[in-house]
Formats: C-alpha cells, structure tokens, sequence
C-alpha cells in the first residue's frame, strides 16, 4: 500500500464527526474503514488517509488491467458497456439453436393426446395426455353406468 498520510478524525457525536469528516474529505482525505466509538467519553473515530492504495504506490484509477487476480474473461465483463457485450466476452447466447424443440437432436417421445375410447377401454400402456374434460366426460360415464 502506498498511503502516505494517514491520521484519525475524532468527535464526540456522530454528527460532529460528519461534519469533520466532511471538510477532510474536501481537504483531500478518504475515509479508511469503518468508523470506531469509544464509550469511554463517548467519542467517534474515524481513520483517514491521504494517497493511493494502487500496486507500486502509483496514484491513478484503479482499470481492470490492474486487477492482477482477475482471467481475461473476467475483466473484458468488467469493462462491458452493456449486457450484450459481457455475454459475448463470457460466450453466452452465442449459440445457433433456433429455439424450436423440432431443430433438437434425441428428442424424447412427447406423449400425444390420448382420446375417449382409449380412456374407456382402460388398457393402453403408452403415455398419453387427457383433458380434463375427456377424463370428466369418462367419470361421469362410469358414474351412469354404474347407477344404471
């Protein structure tokens, strides 16, 4: 780290302290962690310094270059300007899938409909799909021909 001040603000309210802190940061300060109360007098601490935290103790912007731990992926993302361009920086939505369940390889078998007399004759072994009103209509059937 290449700070080259760094000193305490102290006040005894939180808002004197942000006043303080206020006029430190126009005079150049930044703020270093959180801020500390003692209990003891009652006071409020606040650490600030003055220089720049940058590798090699260069002041300047911090750039996804200098993020040193950081792939080349992870950084093109940082510098995306919009969701499409950090998509392409991480491959994604760059297939040629048209969207249709036809244009799949190894589809599985999509039960078809199923109609009454195979819901009446009970005794199909292949999935099928039923409306609610084809099973309805079905019970009710059952239902006549039990009364009957």
């Amino acid at each position: 780290m290449a700070y080259t001040q760094y000193e305490t603000v102290v006040a005894n309210t939180p808002d004197e302290l942000t006043a303080k802190l206020t006029q430190a940061i126009a005079d150049g300060w930044q703020p270093y962690g959180s801020p500390v109360s003692i209990t003891e007098g009652f006071q409020v601490l606040q650490a600030v310094v003055k220089g720049s935290s940058n590798v090699g103790g260069t002041p300047g912007d911090i750039t996804s270059d200098s993020i040193t731990d950081a792939s080349d992926v992870g950084k093109a993302v940082l510098v995306s300007v919009d969701a499409a361009a950090a998509r392409a920086a991480t491959g994604s939505g760059t297939s040629d899938f048209s969207g249709s369940y036809n244009d799949l390889t190894d589809l599985p078998a999509i039960p078809v409909e199923g109609d009454a007399a195979m819901l009446e004759a009970g005794t199909d072994v292949i999935a099928h799909t039923w409306s609610a009103k084809l099973i309805h209509d079905e019970i009710a059937r059952q239902i006549a021909a039990i009364s009957a």
